[in-house]
């Protein structure tokens, strides 16, 4: 079942404006963009009407007279927007190559039915489409591997993990990494290891992220939980019948172990937090961190000693 919510998810990201019953045309069509509802500037107005007739030497033109690749019209509309939709790589490409930034938040859902949600940039659109060569373009133009979306806070690495559209899971997360993302960077208060294991047990991924330099040792935000426990915690899950995924998960856990987690504290853990009530549970949990950080912080203070 988590398979498919996920494939789901993946395909309402894929196809946004498509999903309009009834409507034929370009994504801009089928949505009402219009650019010059967008922008006030005439030669950026062709250069997106350009961008839609998929022009390039007309787009060269534009540009060479005087046409701003980072223009900013309404709602955060930019002419690298405007190039995403429909599959069309060359055009997408070539403002990559000349200079547009694909890091600009949009404040605007352009009428697309939730497709693109304020707060997100073209950098986070890439980690969920399935056009082939538009993840590539971006994080080798510019594109920024750490960059947050407003509305969840997630990252590119959370993006492709949750979503990853156009497959390629490991492929991506290895392109990010060495781009510059941090591997053990949180978002929804997890790191992205805890929720590879989390996401439809995803094992093999958070292997690879403890490969590219993830630290199991890190904990969740405003609590106590590493990677061990996520692990240990679905061995209650429904991880299905797939060989492979049940390969992974024995992999990851033996892994763990080897690098010196006990299955049986987890465990324990996990079942000492179970027993607190609701009314208890953040005081007890937030004393546990407060001893935590105090004790990490005269490990610390030892060492420079």
């Amino acid at each position: 079942m988590r398979r498919l919510a996920i494939l789901a998810l993946a395909l309402l990201m894929i196809t946004g404006c498509g999903l309009l019953v009834g409507t034929r045309g370009t994504f801009h069509q089928r949505c009402g963009w219009k650019a010059e509802d967008y922008f006030t500037d005439p030669k950026v107005i062709a250069l997106c009407r350009a961008i839609e007739a998929n022009d390039l030497a007309e787009m060269e033109r534009l540009v060479q007279a005087g046409a701003d690749v980072n223009a900013r019209g309404k709602g955060n509309m930019t002419p690298l927007l405007w190039a995403f939709p429909d599959d069309h790589l060359p055009r997408f490409k070539w403002l990559l190559e000349h200079g547009a930034d694909p890091n600009v938040k949009i404040e605007s859902e352009f009428n697309t039915r939730g497709f693109m949600v304020p707060g997100d940039a073209v950098t986070h659109f890439v980690c969920k489409t399935a056009f082939p060569g538009y993840f590539d373009a971006v994080f080798e133009h510019g594109g920024d591997p750490n960059l947050r979306t407003s509305l969840y806070e997630d990252v590119p690495l959370t993006l492709v993990i949750k979503g990853g559209g156009g497959g390629n899971r490991e492929g991506k997360i290895r392109k990010l990494v060495a781009a510059g993302a941090d591997p053990d960077i949180h978002s929804g208060l997890r790191t992205q290891a805890m929720r590879a294991v989390s996401w439809g047990g995803q094992y093999g991924l958070a292997s690879l992220l403890l490969d590219l330099g993830a630290d199991h040792r890190v904990y969740e935000e405003n609590g106590m939980r590493r990677l061990i426990h996520f692990v240990v915690l679905e061995e209650q899950a429904f991880r299905g019948d797939d060989p492979r995924q049940k390969a992974d998960y024995q992999a990851l856990l033996k892994r763990l172990t080897d690098r010196g987690e006990s299955i049986e504290l987890a465990r324990k853990d996990i079942k000492r937090w179970d027993s607190w009530s609701g009314a208890t549970f953040r005081r007890k949990m937030d004393a546990e961190i407060a001893e935590r950080k105090a004790r990490e912080k005269a490990e610390a203070k030892n060492k420079l000693e």
